[in-house]
């Protein structure tokens, strides 16, 4: 028969947002106590007593290690860029668009250095390119309806390792740091071993010295 502390260390272990802040001691053992005690009544399938939870907590508590999530691999990545001037269009999805993308795409190819992503979505397509593209972009959706535009627009994208695309949490580091500098972003996208991050440009300047911060 299990016991509750080999229980909440099953759930520890599941959990690493719960060891995080474990960790970091921004909740006590009594507030992550009282948070999973369901989960650990209906893996015992008895009740279980808040004390209790947060005595084996205690106990744990000694032993515990900060988990890494994907910030192992950040000082592996092999370069940041930065991209300004850039112009976002968000659409209904329509069934004319990939055509019209193909026609926009073949002529942006034979320019280095553009910057051209879309995204389609079950209801909506986005579409972000280099300013210079815009009117392009603006003439081809002018028989589309609800389009959207965005200007004043810069990018960070990161080259990430081959082999950390499978690593649970490789972004959270990332978006955490971000977060915790009160910096707000306009989109996320990733192609394989790209990740970008779309910001107001106001806000670009203190991105970039925080994820060079975080990646050196």
């Amino acid at each position: 028969m299990r016991t509750v502390s080999q229980v909440v260390e099953e759930i520890l272990q599941r959990s690493p947002f719960l060891t995080e802040a474990m960790y970091e001691g921004v909740a006590n053992n009594a507030q992550i106590a009282r948070r999973i005690k369901p989960d650990v009544e209906k893996r015992l399938m008895e009740e279980v007593s808040e004390g209790s939870i947060a005595m084996a907590l205690h106990r744990l508590s000694k032993d515990i290690k900060r988990p890494l999530f994907g910030e192992r691999f950040l000082k592996n990545m092999s370069d940041i860029t930065v991209r300004s001037n850039l112009v976002e269009f968000a659409c209904p999805a329509s069934t004319e668009l990939p055509h019209l993308l193909d026609v926009l795409s073949t002529s942006m190819h034979a320019r280095k250095d553009t910057f051209f992503n879309f995204s389609r979505g079950v209801h909506e397509s986005l579409i972000i390119v280099s300013k210079e593209f815009a009117h392009d972009v603006e003439k081809m959706l002018k028989k589309e309806k609800d389009v959207k535009k965005v200007e004043g627009l810069s990018a960070i994208t990161l080259r990430l390792p081959e082999h950390s695309l499978n690593v649970p949490g490789l972004y959270y580091p990332i978006l955490k740091a971000l977060a915790m500098e009160g910096i707000s972003f306009v989109e996320v996208m990733s192609v394989r071993t790209e990740f970008s991050i779309i910001f107001e440009e106001k806000d670009v300047d203190r991105a970039f010295s925080v994820l060079k911060r975080i990646t050196s």
